[in-house]
């Protein structure tokens, strides 16, 4: 049996990673005749939980109660074989009113995870999950893995902090760690406060849907099983100390991705409404674009587009108001 620690585990892609092995361990090459998981998180609210409610009553699955940024955690990481790094403390616009928990979390956590897994000899693989973000803006073209880490607010900065003491790891320990950077991710049980579920609610209540500066800032979207997918091909494939792109290239500006999510609710456009951006969020970056012909040339490819996603997304926060509304 093949055991796999997941922190953040009640997080949107850490809960959605975890029932995705749960279910399909067997499609996954790592894994061998069955898969067992750890869990770890801090305690969480007990809408959080909610992520997970079926699978606690899986004997393959355990939760290890803890804040990785200062609590005991030593035996969480028992006879583990792969670690995937997923938990983090997110959002820009949190960042922004108080860097301290992001500092807390993504660098002092980052370090007592990268402690745990250098000490643990049962250990194979690790996987660091990071973001797009660490980069900072590009206006033209995708930046390829060894681009300048150029972050410009604190969420992202220390995100960047995590992965260069993950490399480091690797390189004064050989910890066999992984670095992965993701675009936006969208898919179910995603936190209320982001954009899919924000503007689900707010179109469902006829209200507007505020957009920041002209609608006109672009990000990539990419699916949450696909990410997870990306996942796994790193841990089976993925090179030791190296980096890799989890992408799926599709761009959309946050006008474009607010009508997209008004038409599937069969709303009117006239709900969109905007507001400066420069008070909320200041340094707002206008691109992220990521190239990931590294990863794809692993064998992974994004299995479901926009066009599929996007109404799969909003008609699951449609038929799942309780998630919704909170």
């Amino acid at each position: 049996m093949t055991k796999i620690l997941v922190t953040g585990a009640l997080g949107f892609i850490g809960s959605n990673l975890i029932r995705y092995l749960l279910k399909n361990y067997k499609d996954v090459s790592i894994i061998g005749n069955d898969v067992s998981i750890v869990g770890l998180n801090r305690l969480s609210n007990s809408n959080n939980l909610k992520r997970l409610e079926k699978a606690t009553e899986d004997k393959r699955f355990s939760m290890y109660w803890a804040d990785f940024s200062k609590d005991t955690m030593s035996d969480a990481f028992k006879d583990i074989e792969y670690v995937i790094h997923l938990g983090a403390k997110t959002f820009v616009d949190y960042s922004i009113r108080d860097p301290q928990p992001f500092i807390e979390s993504n660098v002092v956590g980052t370090y007592r995870i990268l402690e745990e897994a250098r000490h643990c000899k049962s250990l194979k693989k690790m996987l660091f999950f990071s973001t797009d973000e660490v980069y900072g803006s590009i206006l033209n073209g995708s930046y390829d893995e060894d681009a300048r880490l150029k972050p410009s607010n604190p969420y992202a900065c220390t995100k960047g902090a995590g992965d260069l003491l993950a490399m480091a790891y690797h390189n004064t320990y050989h910890l066999p760690i992984i670095i992965s950077r993701c675009e936006n991710v969208y898919g179910f049980y995603q936190g209320r406060e982001k954009v899919f579920p924000t503007f689900v609610r707010q179109a469902l209540a006829d209200k507007p849907l505020t957009i920041y500066g002209t609608g006109g800032h672009i990000r990539q979207w990419i699916y949450c099983d696909d990410v997870i997918r990306g996942v796994m091909t790193l841990l089976e494939k993925g090179i030791d100390g190296e980096v890799y792109h989890i992408a799926g290239n599709r761009e959309l500006t946050n006008l474009e991705l607010a009508k997209r999510i008004l038409k599937a609710l069969d709303k009117p456009e006239s709900l969109i409404s905007f507001i400066d951006d420069h008070e909320i969020r200041p340094g707002h970056d206008k691109r992220y674009s990521l190239s990931s012909s590294k990863l794809k040339s692993l064998g992974w490819q994004p299995q479901i587009d926009l066009d599929t996603g996007i109404p799969l997304t909003v008609n699951w926060y449609k038929d799942n108001l309780w998630w919704t509304n909170g």
